[in-house]
């Protein structure tokens, strides 16, 4: 630490690079992990092996679901018999997507409805068992955590009065946490008053439905299902973890590629330099072991010392780099999931601990190239070997 002090421009710069480079790499790290986390957490809120969407509606099913980007699209709920009727499928649960009026009283934004089937549904339900005191009864509606507004208080959608039931946990999936769940019926009364009562008619015939999410018998395969209801029930699109997190990949793979490569790019253009600075100190602690050595200092001391003297730079750049980027991260996690089109959530205390420690170890390495070559030189110099062996 006292050289450090002694040359805080040199080693000012030295700790900047590994900062960059650190938080480049982190960056990419978090990333996945912070998308994959709310893509798993939404899913298993969702409780759905497959969704079954409408084959023109993929792209609009995937983004409402991801991104909370509003969808609208319907086909006939005669599938629903259709699906429960195929070998390896244990429950179905349709639902009814509406996209609300720009203006909307509870957001500055357009926002998704989501209507169920109380008796069918698998979603809402292990959710109200596990709070007992929230009833979704007549004009009540559960609201996703980014839905402003306090229990009991009213919202109106397409001129229906609405009053808000209860709230659910962040789950980083904008799909459920920029949602409000109503019952089916609700919804039919809401469109049949829309033409009096709003702007714009909402068009809502009975006996359409908007997706339908599918629960599987244990042990069964959802490929395997999945191509059967394609084949018995054409004109039709299976959603399932894997296909999501394939489109989540995919908005990824730019900004995660770049952080790569900037990653490689940076470290091939200052490992050089790196080098240039440890021969640099190494030739400074030639004059340093000697005056170790004359103070009685062992070769083992002295060996630590020049460890500590290599790695200290690379150390220190790697968590400022690292907390730098936990900043940003945390600082515009909105921000970034928008412009992003993913879902994205903190990710686990377990995923943020690999991601450091990968990338600690990276930095540890990098730094170890860049001081092999001073440092080998300067354990086989003639000040070195003049200092005392331990005793």
């Amino acid at each position: 630490m006292y050289n450090l002090k002694r040359q805080p421009y040199r080693n000012m710069a030295m700790i900047i690079i590994f900062a960059v480079i650190a938080a480049t790499l982190f960056s990419a790290q978090y990333l996945g992990s912070g998308a994959g986390e709310s893509l798993d957490r939404g899913m298993q809120w969702f409780g759905a092996d497959l969704t079954v969407l409408p084959e023109n509606s993929t792209a609009a099913g995937e983004n409402s679901l991801l991104t909370g980007n509003p969808a609208m699209f319907f086909f006939s709920d005669a599938v629903v018999q259709k699906i429960s009727r195929i070998p390896g499928i244990a429950r179905t649960s349709p639902q009814i997507l509406v996209a609300t009026l720009a203006g909307a009283s509870c957001c500055s934004d357009y926002l998704q409805i989501i209507a169920v089937d109380p008796e069918k549904d698998f979603t809402l339900s292990p959710w109200l068992r596990d709070n007992p005191g929230v009833i979704l009864d007549k004009d009540g509606v559960i609201v996703g955590s980014r839905i402003e507004g306090n229990v009991n208080s009213a919202l109106i959608f397409y001129g229906h009065a609405f009053h808000i039931a209860g709230r659910l946990e962040p789950t980083g999936m904008r799909g459920i946490d920029k949602a409000v769940f109503i019952r089916m019926e609700d919804a039919y009364s809401m469109a049949d008053e829309s033409g009096t009562k709003a702007v714009k008619p909402l068009l809502l015939s009975r006996g359409m439905v908007s997706s339908v999410l599918v629960q599987l018998d244990p042990g069964t395969s959802p490929a395997d299902v999945g191509n059967a209801i394609l084949k018995e029930i054409p004109g039709t699109r299976i959603l399932t973890h894997d296909s999501l997190s394939r489109t989540v990949t995919r908005h990824l793979a730019g900004i995660t590629l770049f952080l790569h490569y900037t990653t490689v790019v940076i470290t091939a253009i200052f490992l050089p330099v790196l080098i240039f600075v440890s021969i640099i100190l190494a030739r400074e602690m030639k004059r340093e072991v000697t005056i170790m050595g004359a103070l009685g200092a062992t070769k083992t001391l002295v060996l630590r010392l020049i460890i500590a003297e290599a790695f200290s730079s690379s150390i220190i750049g790697s968590f400022a780099g690292i907390g730098a980027a936990l900043v940003v991260f945390v600082g515009f996690q909105d921000f970034i999931a928008l412009s992003l089109d993913i879902p994205f959530s903190i990710p686990t205390p377990l995923d943020l601990i690999s991601a450091a420690g990968s990338t600690l170890i990276l930095m540890i390495v990098i730094s170890g190239i860049a001081s092999f070559y001073p440092t080998m030189r300067l354990l086989r110099s003639e000040a070195y070997g003049n200092i005392k062996v331990d005793e």
